[in-house]
């Protein structure tokens, strides 16, 4: 019964959750600065900031080093960590340092969480790159080319760009009745036409997150894990396991597993334009587009408007990812998480995803407080 009714919070994005025991008043190292006292921060804050790249290990610096207040970060930690609100990990990286960082009792830097919804964005990501590879023609193909069930019949019309904007037309299912399927893929492709393709009848499908992870499949030749390394995970140093359903198809829409501070390489690599040191990985185009809508306040291309010219990945019980490129920031929340059955990243039987729902939690209000911290 649980599944149910946790699978419904998939269409809430602006939910938190975590599954350990709180910190009690979590704080961010603070050290004094050769500049001037910043009004209203309790310690001086430097304005000339440092710049840097991650390698195997993340560098270290104090916000304040980096321009921001650490008062404004800890009362934001607070706000994570209050008592029933099962974060697990909060971590800040803004100019690619770890400026904040704190885990809840019972794990530590090294500990998987989940990302829920949160994948969908690496799912957005794959499909530029299948683009940019051209393995897929343009947004406006046809995803029958990928699809042969489709062809000649009423669905194959449907565009890769209807797909990635919620414009399918396709029968909306219930998360849990998809989450609970042996067979996630085949329910997703069988749905019915219930309108015109390109009419939106809803704002969030997970099952055309389903079918866009599919089209990148069969159209690379490659499942979404192996493309994912291949072109993303081995130059970021990113290790993450994507959860397949009963019948080996993987669930793009959710469930993929990493620590945060590697989920922080992925929102690092969206601040800056897709480039990791010397490499674009991802075109400034394909960035630019797929969350443009998001910048503008709208749902679109798997990714949420954040505020403050940012855009989410955002996912079920307040995992998030938000990124603010013009900041250089990235700003993450995970629930505490627990891999539930044999250990597998295969969704049978018992074995499911833990996570709990927050009490008192909400991303805006979060991603505020820990964004107010910058001093301009």
């Amino acid at each position: 019964m649980w599944f149910r009714v946790l699978i419904f919070f998939f269409l809430v994005p602006g939910c938190g959750g975590g599954g350990s025991s709180p910190v009690d008043k979590p704080t961010v190292s603070s050290s004094s600065s050769n500049n001037s006292q910043t009004s209203g921060c309790s310690v001086a804050v430097n304005t000339q900031e440092g710049y840097t790249w991650p390698a195997l290990n993340w560098e270290i610096a104090s916000p304040e080093a980096q321009g921001m207040c650490p008062d404004q970060i800890n009362e934001a930690i607070e706000y994570a960590f209050q008592s029933d609100n099962y974060t697990g990990s909060v971590v800040v990286i803004k100019n690619g340092y770890i400026v904040a960082e704190q885990y809840s009792n019972n794990r530590s830097s090294t500990d998987l969480v989940t990302s829920w919804s949160v994948a969908k964005s690496f799912t957005s990501m794959l499909v530029g790159l299948a683009i940019e590879d051209a393995f897929i023609d343009s947004l406006d193909q046809q995803v029958s080319d990928f699809i042969n069930q489709w062809k000649g019949g009423d669905k194959e019309v449907i565009t890769l760009r209807q797909m990635m904007n919620v414009q399918t037309a396709l029968e909306l299912l219930d998360g849990g009745d998809l989450y609970n399927a042996d067979n996630q893929l085949q329910i997703s492709l069988d749905r019915n036409l219930i309108g015109t393709p390109g009419e939106k009848l809803y704002n969030y499908s997970n099952s055309d997150v389903m079918l866009a992870g599919y089209l990148v499949e069969v159209a690379t030749g490659k499942n979404l894990q192996d493309y994912l390394d291949q072109k993303i995970s081995g130059i970021i140093r990113f290790s993450g396991e994507w959860w397949q359903d009963n019948s080996a198809n993987t669930m793009a829409y959710c469930c993929l597993d990493s620590t945060p501070r590697d989920f922080a390489r992925f929102g690092l690599l969206f601040s800056r334009n897709g480039v990791w040191e010397d490499q674009e990985l991802i075109s400034s185009e394909w960035v630019a587009e797929s969350t443009s809508k998001a910048l503008n306040g709208e749902y679109g291309f798997y990714w949420w408007p954040a505020g403050n010219n940012g855009y989410s990945a955002l996912g079920v019980q307040g995992q998030i990812i938000s990124i603010y490129p013009e900041e250089d920031l990235v700003i993450l929340r995970f629930s505490s998480y627990t891999r539930m059955g044999d250990g597998s990243a295969i969704r049978k039987e018992n074995n499911y995803h833990s996570t709990q729902e927050p009490v008192n939690f909400d991303n805006n209000t979060f991603l505020e407080k820990v964004f107010s911290s910058i001093q301009n």
